[in-house]
């Protein structure tokens, strides 16, 4: 199968946006710009060739290419130099000879859209396909589509009446279809018309080529014309790429998707044993914790022979992941793949993140800026997480934590989601006792925070209302080794740390991180100990819709629909004292303004109320049991 992008057109209704450069290469809310998306997404799902139409600027489209050309996919450039005063109809005369023959998938080069939609399409018995939404209202100055008998017999923008639906112009054409729209484009062009859109041509020749209509209903496939557009299509793709991302249980017998995750895509589903062979990834560098065993890794990865880097800690420093910026670079890697903890998988998003980026990171002039210091981007490294606890859910978020000059930094952007999650129940059998409890309570923590935040929505609950049960129905086996109960655990961790993916934490994690710092005690212990202390308050000042979600919580950690207001928090506080995970030692009342000091402004921000520094001053006293 080839893709056929069109790419000639000017662009112009996307104003200054498109003043040194083709219209696709404008970058998405991610950062990332729509051709890269196209071709990243493409040659995902198995698309390995691609003849692109050009006009102005076609350099910039080569450039973006090269990357995907040095993972083997081949391209064919077609520049219309005469992009300015013809239409699509002429750049794709120009490019039959290439065409004629061939099934491809046909698609503009300012659509957006996810991988799901796509590879349904490639999926469908042979034929001839478009893409129309009966359920969307019929847009006033885009393509419509007059179906009839369940075929698409006429496209264009003035296209109205009866039969007629919202329409995209991606197409998946058999080969005699494509002939049939070719010789209809040649007998245009012979009569000068050049100056219309190659579904002039087509509208001759649909009754020939019996293009079925087929829905693309529930999934993202929109243009962008405008910034307008721009802003809005960002926003659907960057939701619909999060809930995209796959997750599989690794396991003896194979690989299964998560369960319960939204995440249902599985477009080669790897291997215990084949992981990254069957991910695409050529040259890793594995970032690790420092525990496993290079037998322990290549159990998990199936390969040896990649460089390994562990020289961070639990808490890792800006220094030390500059170090694995360094280890990338020199081993000359394409990609990265975690196996550990929050820290690895953290560390390996920075290193991800960053190895693109000019200069050392050392901030040593105004030209070699730290690389924690630049804005927020785009970066191409793929990365496969393979956490080995049940509690950060980091393999599913978009953000990462470093420590610079001895502060804790929260890293954010969209790429930094890993590609793939990969959990392995098995590996969690090695977690010290206190590990295993305090990851525990942190996933249960993360759920039932994104619950209550001030930013959760539907989709957010829909991730924490499964992680939520899940948590309080595995997890006095999972603390006892019951190897189905790790399984479970490990989905729901997932599934909660994809929560909080869409509406970061809240009151009890911005209250914990200077509790870990000052006493020495685990993440997630820290944020279960705050936890009642948030939740009271909620219980007893909440309004509103608040009031509705801590009911909901009540109903998930009790598993009681009837349950009273307030049951979930004495449930927990049980919970918390059978763990045995009880308040630091060492702790006295000199520290109490120091903590009140501390909170994480921005987490707190998400909690759905606003406490005073004497409230959390008193919060602290009760979480520290003075």
């Amino acid at each position: 199968m080839q893709a056929l992008i069109f790419n000639s057109g000017l662009g112009s209704r996307l104003g200054v946006l498109t003043a040194d450069r083709p219209k696709s290469m404008v970058a998405l809310g991610s950062g990332e710009t729509i051709f890269h998306r196209q071709l990243r997404v493409l040659s995902s799902i198995g698309v390995r060739e691609f003849v692109v139409t050009t006009g102005p600027w076609p350099e910039q489209l080569e450039a973006c290419a090269s990357e995907f050309e040095a993972r083997g996919c081949s391209f064919s450039f077609v520049r219309n130099e005469r992009y300015a005063e013809t239409n699509y109809i002429y750049s794709m005369w120009l490019a039959r000879d290439l065409l004629r023959g061939r099934e491809a998938l046909v698609l503009h080069g300012d659509l957006v859209f996810d991988a799901s939609y796509v590879e349904g399409l490639l999926s469908l018995p042979a034929g001839s396909y478009g893409s129309v939404d009966p359920e969307l209202p019929l847009p006033e100055k885009d393509f419509k589509a007059r179906v009839a008998g369940g075929e698409v017999r006429e496209v264009g923008v003035d296209t109205w009446g009866e039969g007629c639906v919202a329409f995209q112009a991606m197409y998946r054409l058999s080969p005699e279809s494509m002939d049939a729209w070719l010789d209809e484009v040649d007998a245009f062009v012979a009569r000068g018309e050049t100056g219309v859109y190659a579904e002039n041509a087509a509208n001759v020749a649909f009754a020939g080529m019996h293009v079925a209509a087929h829905p693309y209903t529930g999934h993202v496939l929109e243009e962008v014309d405008t910034p307008e557009d721009l802003a809005r299509v960002s926003a659907m793709i960057r939701a619909r790429d999060f809930a995209d991302q796959p997750a599989f249980v690794l396991g003896e017998g194979g690989a299964a998707p998560a369960g319960g995750c939204a995440a249902g895509r599985v477009t080669r589903a790897p291997r215990l044993g084949h992981l990254v062979g069957d991910c695409g990834l050529s040259r890793p560098l594995v970032v690790a914790d420092g525990f496993l065993s290079r037998g322990d890794l290549e159990g998990v990865l199936g390969a040896g022979g990649w460089p390994v880097f562990s020289g961070y800690a639990p808490n890792p420093t800006y220094e030390q992941v500059l170090a694995g910026v360094r280890a990338f670079r020199e081993g000359g890697c394409d990609s990265v793949v975690s196996v550990g903890g929050g820290s690895a998988i953290d560390v390996a998003k920075c290193v991800g993140f960053w190895a693109g980026l000019p200069g050392d990171g050392s901030g040593s002039d105004g030209d070699n800026p730290r690389y924690c210091d630049v804005p927020a981007g785009f970066s191409p490294v793929r990365h496969v997480a393979v956490p080995t606890t049940a509690g950060t859910g980091s393999e599913s978020t978009h953000f990462a934590v470093v420590y610079v000059d001895g502060e804790k930094r929260s890293v954010a952007a969209d790429c930094l989601q890993p590609d793939v999650a990969a959990l392995v129940p098995s590996l969690l059998a090695g977690l010290p006792p206190y590990q295993r409890r305090a990851t525990m309570l942190d996933a249960l923590c993360q759920a039932i925070e994104s619950h209550w935040s001030a930013a959760s929505s539907e989709a957010s609950r829909a991730y924490s209302s499964r992680a939520i049960p899940m948590v309080m129905g595995c997890w006095e086996g999972y603390l006892g080794g019951d190897p189905d109960a790790a399984r479970e655990m490990h989905v729901a961790a997932n599934l909660a740390g994809r929560a909080i993916n869409l509406t970061t934490t809240t009151l009890p994690h911005a209250m914990s991180y200077k509790l870990t710092s000052l006493y020495g005690i685990a993440h997630g212990h820290a944020v279960a100990l705050c936890m009642p202390f948030a939740w009271r308050m909620l219980l007893e000042r909440a309004e509103g819709s608040v009031i509705d979600r801590l009911r909901e919580v009540d109903t998930l950690v009790t598993g009681d629909v009837g349950a009273p207001f307030g049951a979930g928090l004495s449930v927990f506080e049980e919970m918390l004292v059978k763990t045995g995970l009880g308040a630091p030692e060492g702790a006295d009342e000199g520290d109490l303004e120091l903590l009140s000091g501390s909170v994480n402004a921005q987490r707190m921000g998400n909690f759905p109320m606003v406490l005073t520094r004497e409230e959390l001053y008193k919060g602290y006293r009760k979480v520290l049991a003075l």
